[in-house]
């Protein structure tokens, strides 16, 4: 306290304290990723049942309306689901663009960082931002199905919409993207929180980079089987 009297009488203006809000939302815009990417994952396990069949598609259906626990199926449970899912996607890009540039001047000065380092994660970063601005038109049109017809899924109708309304076309874009946007997520995570930490026996970043990509890989592989499969059921229905 004398110390802070004494450069006062000097004229040393007092420090001010850093705020600690950029770091309170860098933390929400982890969590809101993390929470997204765990989402996606489960979401497409669940969209491959019908990789068993109709009717293990259609139980997925009836669990997600809360007839095993309700005695029926409630489709507005969906609709509700979809709109918080909704919601979180809204926070997370919404702190994501804080660090986006903001005008020409900036991306001028972001592309000409990029080409004279030639930082692979630099540039990991610069696509994730692209295929983030992509998925503000790919999973728009998804959401608002699952909001507004709640009803629609199930191995039938989700398969009349897949086929017969063309829906497969907007799928084989959104699967690539957001699988690509949330493995560059997920990796760039583990990196900027030190997980796992090189200190104490963990994998280097190149085999978190491979780690990441192969289950991204992975999970493509399904979700185009599952579409696949939804494509062969509705083309049957319409022959």
């Amino acid at each position: 306290m004398a110390h802070g009297q004494e450069l006062a009488k000097a004229g040393v203006p007092p420090v001010k304290r850093a705020s600690r809000w950029p770091a309170r939302l860098d933390l929400i815009q982890s969590l809101t990723g993390l929470a997204l990417a765990a989402f996606l994952c489960v979401h497409l396990l669940l969209d491959s049942a019908i990789l068993i069949g109709p009717e293990a598609a259609n139980w997925v259906a009836r669990f997600f309306e809360g007839e095993p626990f309700l005695g029926r199926g409630y489709p507005g449970i969906v609709s509700l689901a979809a709109v918080g899912l909704l919601l979180l996607i809204v926070v997370h890009a919404a702190l994501a663009l804080r660090k986006f540039p903001h005008d020409y001047r900036q991306y001028r000065a972001f592309q000409a960082h990029v080409k004279h380092f030639r930082h692979g994660d630099t540039r990991l970063w610069w696509w994730q931002v692209v295929t983030g601005f992509l998925l503000f038109f790919l999973a728009a049109p998804h959401l608002y199905v699952v909001i507004t017809q709640p009803e629609a899924i199930g191995a039938v109708p989700s398969a009349q919409r897949v086929f017969e309304g063309r829906a497969w076309l907007l799928y084989a874009l959104l699967l690539p993207v957001v699988l690509f946007h949330a493995a560059a997520g997920v990796y760039r995570l583990a990196v900027k929180w030190g997980w796992p930490s090189s200190r104490g026996g963990g994998a280097p970043r190149a085999g978190i980079r491979k780690a990441v990509w192969g289950v991204a890989l992975a999970y493509l592989a399904i979700g185009l089987a599952a579409l696949g499969a939804y494509v062969g059921i509705g083309m049957g229905l319409a022959g």
